[in-house]
């Protein structure tokens, strides 16, 4: 597909500087771009691109100061450019309704309209599956669960018994959603495993990345609040609740029974410890440890994690310890000098 920057611009509801007849043949990031393709510019540290890209054009801020040949100005130049990748790049045709023969599908299970159910798929008695719901192959799909409209179930998911999917979901391969909760007790004779017998609750437009975990509760449900988006190798642990429109990065985990607010941040390789309440807004730094419960609206950094201005003031005074050893052993030498003249 070829557009020019005009009718590009009318796509994004952008405003061009430069000439609108040019061609744009594809997308590419600033740094590889070449001429003939568009570009864009969020970031502040890819700044320094601009002087050496081939792109024909750039999506830039409506506030960029810049100067480079043709530019289209966005309130938001990565949102922009993510809605350009269909006009370049149309996704694959979706599968045509249909259950492959090989799929196995429990008499007791109910199939809305116009459902994908692929090669050895595998519903269970008692199921419900939404309307126009794709399953991938080799998936699986546990007794009394269900699935809700519009939702796509990429290959070799496996979706235990009494979990709840709601609309518009996206899980993605090798995840695994209501397996047990790590619930065990010491005995006198060994190690005693504690039923799980709750359920996962996954929202409407929630997105499951690859190699996901989340156990079932071990009476209630473990949670996943509307709109909130999951990495790949994710753990949620059992009880835990996931409020709505949170984003959290791959190879987090929370440990059971804790409770994330609304429009939190998790960034990548964080861990949340059990039985702790983190309040709305919160943005956790990648590789935090949290061991306490965190007010609403702060930024947490570290391990322990702690608000984001003590923990940096910290590792500042850490930084400083072989400098402060110097001159303490350099101030030692003096004094002994002193000494001797003494």
């Amino acid at each position: 597909m070829t557009f020019t920057l005009a009718q590009i611009s009318q796509f994004i509801n952008g405003k061009v500087e430069g000439n609108p007849d040019t061609v744009i043949t594809d997308l590419a990031e600033i740094q590889h771009a070449e001429d003939g393709e568009l570009t864009f510019l969020s970031n502040p540290k890819y700044s320094k691109f601009i002087t050496t890209t081939h792109a024909s054009a750039i999506l830039v801020a409506i506030d960029f100061s810049g100067e480079f040949k043709n530019l289209i100005r966005v309130a938001d130049p990565y949102f922009a450019f993510s809605q350009l990748i269909p006009k370049f790049r149309p996704p694959l045709p979706l599968p045509e309704p249909g259950i492959d023969p090989s799929a196995k599908i429990a008499e007791s299970a109910v199939i809305g309209k116009d459902c994908y159910i692929g090669p050895n798929v595998i519903i269970e008695s008692g199921c419900t599956i939404g309307d126009n719901v794709i399953l991938l192959g080799n998936s699986y799909v546990g007794q009394k669960s269900e699935i809700g409209d519009n939702s796509f179930v990429f290959p070799n998911v496996s979706i235990y018994h009494r979990c709840k999917i709601g609309i518009n979901a996206r899980i993605h391969s090798g995840t695994v959603i209501g397996s047990d909760g790590y619930g065990f007790v010491r005995t006198e004779t060994g190690i005693s495993k504690i039923p799980q017998e709750g359920g996962v609750e996954v929202g409407d437009d929630v997105e499951i990345g690859a190699n996901c975990s989340i156990d079932r509760g071990t009476l209630g449900n473990t949670v996943i609040g509307k709109g909130t988006k999951l990495d790949n190798f994710i753990q949620i642990a059992h009880n835990v609740k996931v409020g709505e429109y949170c984003f959290m990065a791959g190879m987090s985990g929370i440990a059971g029974s804790s409770r994330v607010g609304n429009h939190v941040t998790i960034a990548a390789q964080v861990g949340i410890a059990g039985h702790l309440n983190i309040g709305d807004g919160v943005i956790i730094a990648a590789q935090s440890g949290v061991t306490k419960d965190v007010e609403p609206n702060v930024i947490m950094f570290g391990s322990p994690a702690q608000d984001q201005h003590t923990a940096r003031r910290e590792i500042a005074n850490i930084r400083s310890i072989p400098d402060m050893k110097e001159r303490i052993k350099n101030l030692e030498k003096d004094l002994e000098l002193l000494k001797q003249r003494k």
